[in-house]
């Protein structure tokens, strides 16, 4: 039934964010880094969940998922930008947690791909607006794949190899989440940091662990059909985690715990009732 208030209330909304009080993330990073997703609709179900409150006129964080949804799928293209070229979208898991989990909402609720884009005012008499895909092969080159940087990075022993994996694992959460990252990259990037009897050996003697998770994030990405692997290079970097799982596992002696290895267990909230009862998302009703 018609509901002239409700109507009224709604039309006032000028913002869809997190519930009162709560971090504003839109939780796709978190999943993406705990491997708690199937495919691309977990991920955007996940950002309609966080992000469904409305704020506007009378309204302060009203639980509006399914309006939240309705706004979503009219949407045609998302747009981030940074004031400055120090950072780019490699420095942080909230650029693709926010662009990639709205590309990803756009998606689920709608079936459509919205234009990814990424602009650069750092110069306000020129600012620019590039395609997300052409954004990441740029910064890709000169930075992640660029000998200066590497070597840079390497100057810092633990913490580089720390800083190098990280850079890696949100190359994977943007192409997860908003499918902008060309094949060849990772393609590039396994021959660059695990290939490469160079690097191979700073991250052995620096920080082995980075190695690991590095290696384990490209075999995750190849078996999710995030990155269609060239055979060889797949093959190649099979052989190596399998070494780094041995000596990994050796290394650790008496220390207490589980070693995930290679092995990517993947639970949703699908897998758990508690969760899907949880799921205010589904609870208004998305189908």
């Amino acid at each position: 039934p018609y509901d002239k208030e409700r109507v009224e209330r709604e039309a006032t909304y000028r913002l869809f964010s997190a519930r009162p009080g709560a971090y504003g993330g839109g939780g796709v990073s978190f999943m993406i880094a705990a491997s708690a997703w199937k495919d691309i609709r977990d991920l955007g179900e996940q950002y309609i969940e966080r992000g469904g409150y409305a704020y506007g006129n009378g309204a302060w964080g009203e639980m509006s998922h399914k309006e939240y949804a309705d706004r979503l799928s009219t949407v045609d293209a998302t747009f981030n930008k940074l004031a400055s070229d120090e950072s780019d979208p490699l420095d942080c898991c909230c650029f693709y947690d926010f662009q990639g989990g709205m590309y990803a909402a756009v998606k689920t609720v709608s079936g459509n791909e919205p234009k990814v884009y990424w602009g650069d005012t750092s110069d306000p008499q020129r600012p620019r607006t590039t395609d997300m895909k052409d954004e990441m092969e740029r910064v890709v080159r000169t930075k992640l794949l660029n000998p200066e940087w590497i070597e840079g990075m390497k100057r810092h022993g633990y913490k580089g190899a720390s800083d190098i994996a990280k850079r890696v694992g949100r190359v994977y959460g943007w192409d997860a989440s908003a499918e902008v990252v060309a094949d060849w990259i990772f393609d590039d990037i396994t021959t660059t940091f695990v290939l490469n009897e160079e690097n191979r050996k700073f991250f052995e003697g620096n920080n082995p662990w980075a190695l690991e998770e590095m290696s384990r994030r490209l075999l995750e990405a190849e078996k999710r059909g995030v990155w269609k692997a060239d055979p060889e290079v797949l093959s190649r970097l099979q052989e190596h985690y399998l070494e780094i799982e041995g000596w990994m596992e050796g290394d650790m002696g008496d220390v207490g715990g589980d070693f995930q290895g290679g092995n990517i267990e993947v639970i949703t909230k699908k897998d758990v009732k508690e969760w899907s009862e949880k799921s205010l998302y589904h609870r208004a009703g998305s189908k």
